[in-house]
């Protein structure tokens, strides 16, 4: 547990350091379509903001196009794309800091 706590297998998308924070949200569905999921990002990025964060980062899957319309709304740029088909990520980021 501790080697995986301290050295986890996990793809940080270019250029990391515009983009260091990470992101991640789940909403049930009988939330979705509701404000709840923007309200919550906003209020994360604007507290990343005031601790200093210059950008954030997050994955989509390939097949979730309502949530990367969603991030995509909200700002999100794709940085790159993982693998492909039902396997396929997207990476999207946003810079936080004017």
């Amino acid at each position: 547990m501790y080697d995986w706590y301290h050295h986890p297998d996990y793809f940080c998308p270019e250029p990391y350091d515009r983009y260091p924070s990470h992101l991640h949200i789940d909403l049930l569905e009988r939330a979705q379509g509701r404000g709840y999921g923007r309200r919550l990002l906003e209020a994360v990025m604007d507290r990343l903001r005031e601790r200093g964060s210059p950008g954030a980062h997050l994955g989509v899957s390939l097949r979730n196009q309502r949530a990367l319309g969603f991030y995509e709304r909200l700002g999100f740029r794709e940085l790159v794309r993982v693998g492909s088909g039902q396997d396929g990520c997207i990476y999207l980021g946003k810079e936080l800091q004017s």
